[in-house]
Parts: structure tokens; C-alpha cells; sequence
């Protein structure tokens, strides 16, 4: 079965909740008009039956009845009231009822109902008051007001509903008319709603179906309603323009780096095919390279597989720290001081020949260890490569840094020295990736901190992190 659309089941929503609560105020209404004028009939069957009272007071017509009143409307035929003898005075609708349910008419009138066992025995008791609805032998619904006027007689008044019904009548078309354009201006309220609140979910799923049709994260959104509302449609807009925004800088990220680890690798494998060729030309000329130069060669050819070997050692960590999430590994506290020591280690053991001057203070963050570890250990690399000297390692004032007594670099070229692939145009012949210090501001970035590149005392560079906060 087809689901209907949430804009229509909105709408539909809406139309149904006005139209129940319309209905119950208009039954409710109804009712209570109803009961109102019931109780007004009641008051005026009541004052038409005083008993034991007067004529004429207030300057309502009432029928008072007293025993010689009573007497004279039961015998045959009945003598009229002073008030009730002349031609034209009005007759009112009331008739007696004596216990055994014959009834007595007052002046002219025909029998008005015919009394039931509950109106026969408040006339046998004397006691008790009934009031009912009923039909007259012609048809007519009227309402009865029973009272007792003595032990064995009991007293009706009799008034036709007709004004009462056409009245309710008249009230339940109306208030029908108003159920029915409440309800449609409930529904046409609830499509203006619906698009309201659902136009941009649906330009939300329209945005999604593009990218999933045509690969294409550049998709425009707009939520302009974001900066001065904080509804739940808003912050979704928000939060997906944010996230497609991430998605397609991430994305320019990962071509940035493959076209980049392109350009750098097309260098080592070139020169790799080169020196391979050529001694294989030497091989099938059969003029062989003396083993000395051979051997030259294949030193040579070593060293640019290690490069390539570095090149993609770096590229791995570099893709899998890229973007915004990095390594999939929950942060926690990490000892700075001690992290360094460990890169310290591992730098001594490739190069045991080398000195390293520590200055490690206690300093504590949150972060990955091991992608921490990996950026001091570039950061000793990086001072290893540039430097014939000792190496000063120093962690202090919220800073880790490697010191070395290298030629250093200029400003413009230290604002360029955490790019990927940038080598100044000296150390191009260098080994080297140029990926190292690009991992040292990735880890810095995830870790809150920023790189920074600067002039040594006495000449060379520092090269480190500064860490924003300390935990």
C-alpha cells in the first residue's frame, strides 16, 4: 500500500484535530443551548401551577388551585375560574390527574397526554414531581410538568416543544456549516503548514538524491532561517549543509593529495626505469658495468626504492589522518614529555651516531599517542636532515619542538614549510617525501595546537606544536 506523503498526512493531521475539536465544541454548545431552554420551559410549566397560591401574581397568568378550584374542574361539566370565564381569556395547557389516571380538563381543552404509572402514583402519593417529554395524540412533542396538589390529585402543565426543536434545529445547521468550513480551513491551513515545515526536508531529500545521482557534493542549501531560529528543521538543514560542506572539502583534500603523490612519484620511478634500462641495454650489449660502478648503481637504485618506500609510508599515515575525523581511536590523556622519549628513542636507534639534547618538562593533553609520537618523530627527521650537529629536543611552555643548526629558511619560505610536497629549491636533492612537516600540522591540527616554523638562536630553525590547552 502506497504511503501518503508527509506534507498530505500533515495537512490530513490538521484537518482531523480541528474537525474533532469543532465537533465537540459545537455537541457541547448544542447540548447546553438545549438544557437552557429546557430549563426555561421548566420555569414557565412551574409557574403555571401554584398550588394554593393566587391569580394574577407578579402579573403572570397563573392557575391557582384549591380544593373548591379542584372540585369544580372534576365535575361535568367543569365550572371555569373567574379569570378563565370569558369568551376570549387563554386557556392553559394544564389538566388534573386523580390516582386512578383519570384526568380532568380546565375549561374547553380536549384531553392534553395521557398520564403514565410514575404521574399516577405522584397523584395517589400526594408526593413527588415529574417531568418528561412526550407526543400528543396529534403528534405533537411537548413537555410535562407533573406536581401533586393533594393525597389522590395531582396538577400537569403541558407545553409544546415545536419553538424548542425548531430552535435546535436552526443551532445544529449552523453550527453544522461552521464544523464543515472550519474543517476546510483546517486543511487549507494544514497544506500551508505542511509546506512550511516540510519544504525544507524536501529540498534536504532533493539535495540527497543529487548527490547520490550525480556524485556531486557541491550541492547549495539554504538556510539563511538558521541564523536566528534553532528549530529542529533548521538545525537539520544546518547540520547537513555543514556536513556536505565537510564531505566536498575532504573530497578536494583527497584529490589534492593523489594528484600531489602523482607528481611526486613520477620522479623516483622514473629515474628507477632509467637506471634499471640502462643497465639492462649494458646487459644484452654485452658490455657489462665494472662491479665497482655497478655496484654504485645499485646503491643508487636502493636508495630511490627506499625513497619511494618513505614516499609511501608517508602518503598511508597522510591518507589516514586526512579530513576531519583522523585515526579511529578515542582521544585520551597523553604525557607529552614521555611521548617524546619514545620518538627520541626510535630516531637514536636509526642514527646512533647523532646527539640529542633534552629539555622535557611534564606536560599533559588529550590526543592520540601514536599519532603524536609519529609527528615528533618527523619533527627529528626533519632536524636530522638539515643539521651535522646535535639536535636540541625541548618540550616547555605548552611547546614541543626539535631544535637544529641548519641554514634555516626565509619567512616566505617558513610560511610554505607545512604544505604537502614543499621542499625549498636547495634541498631538492635531499631525500625526503615532503610530507613529513604536512603530518606535523595535520597531528597539531586534530590535537588543537598549530605548527609553527621559526629562527633558532645562533642560527638554524625550530621546528614544532604549540598546544592550545593544558589538561
Amino acid at each position: 500500500m502506497r504511503q501518503w506523503p508527509i506534507r498530505a498526512r500533515i495537512a490530513l493531521l490538521s484537518a482531523v484535530v480541528v474537525a474533532l475539536a469543532i465537533v465537540l465544541a459545537s455537541v457541547f454548545a448544542w447540548t447546553a443551548t438545549r438544557a437552557t431552554l429546557l430549563r426555561q420551559i421548566d420555569s414557565s410549566l412551574g409557574d403555571r401551577l401554584v398550588i394554593r397560591g393566587t391569580i394574577d401574581e407578579d402579573g403572570k397568568r397563573v392557575t391557582a388551585f384549591s380544593e373548591s378550584l379542584t372540585e369544580r374542574m372534576c365535575e361535568d361539566p367543569p365550572i371555569l375560574p373567574p379569570d378563565l370565564a370569558a369568551e376570549d381569556a387563554p386557556v392553559p395547557q394544564v389538566q388534573l390527574v386523580k390516582g386512578d389516571g383519570t384526568t380532568c380538563l380546565l375549561g374547553k381543552q380536549k384531553r392534553l397526554v395521557e398520564p403514565n404509572a410514575e404521574e399516577r402514583a405522584v397523584a395517589e402519593s400526594g408526593n413527588g414531581e415529574v417531568v418528561r417529554d412526550t407526543t400528543t395524540d396529534e403528534g405533537t412533542r411537548v413537555r410535562v410538568l407533573t406536581k401533586p396538589v393533594e393525597p389522590g390529585l395531582a396538577a400537569q402543565s403541558v407545553r409544546s416543544l415545536e419553538e424548542v426543536d425548531a430552535t435546535l434545529r436552526s443551532l445544529a445547521g449552523l453550527l453544522g456549516l461552521a464544523s464543515l468550513l472550519g474543517v476546510l480551513f483546517a486543511a487549507f491551513a494544514g497544506m500551508l503548514l505542511a509546506r512550511y515545515l516540510v519544504g525544507p526536508i524536501e529540498r534536504l531529500t532533493a539535495a540527497a538524491e543529487y548527490v547520490a545521482a550525480t556524485d556531486d557534493l557541491d550541492v547549495p542549501l539554504d538556510v539563511e532561517r538558521a541564523e536566528g531560529s534553532r528549530d529542529e528543521v533548521t538545525r537539520l538543514s544546518a547540520a547537513f549543509h555543514a556536513m556536505m560542506t565537510r564531505l566536498a572539502g575532504s573530497r578536494r583534500r583527497q584529490q589534492q593529495l593523489v594528484a600531489d603523490a602523482g607528481h611526486e612519484l613520477r620522479t623516483p620511478v622514473t629515474s628507477l626505469r632509467t637506471n634499471v634500462e640502462w643497465l639492462m641495454r649494458l646487459d644484452d650489449s654485452g658490455r657489462p658495468l665494472p662491479p665497482e660502478q655497478r655496484r654504485r648503481v645499485a646503491q643508487a637504485v636502493l636508495g630511490q626504492v627506499e625513497e619511494l618506500a618513505d614516499l609511501v609510508t608517508e602518503l598511508s599515515h597522510m591518507a589516514r589522518g586526512n579530513g576531519d575525523a583522523g585515526d579511529d581511536v578515542a582521544p585520551g590523556p597523553v604525557q607529552v614529555d614521555e611521548v617524546v622519549l619514545r620518538a627520541v628513542e626510535r630516531a637514536q636507534r636509526r642514527d646512533p651516531s647523532r646527539r640529542f639534547d633534552l629539555d622535557l618538562e611534564p606536560h599533559q593533553i588529550t590526543g592520540d599517542p601514536a599519532a603524536l609520537e609519529r609527528a615528533v618523530v618527523n619533527l627529528l627527521d626533519n632536524a636530522l636532515k638539515f643539521s651535522d650537529g646535535p639536535v636540541s629536543v625541548v618540550v616547555r611552555d605548552d611547546e614541543v619542538y626539535a631544535a637544529d643548526r641548519g641554514p634555516g629558511l626565509s619567512d616566505a619560505e617558513a610560511a610554505l614549510a607545512f604544505e604537502r610536497f614543499w621542499r625549498a629549491e636547495t634541498d631538492r636533492e635531499l631525500p625526503g617525501s615532503g610530507l613529513g612537516l604536512a603530518i606535523v600540522a595535520e597531528v597539531a591540527a586534530r590535537h588543537g595546537g598549530t605548527p609553527f616554523f621559526r629562527a633558532r638562536e645562533g642560527g638554524g630553525s625550530e621546528v614544532g606544536i604549540r598546544f592550545s590547552e593544558r589538561h
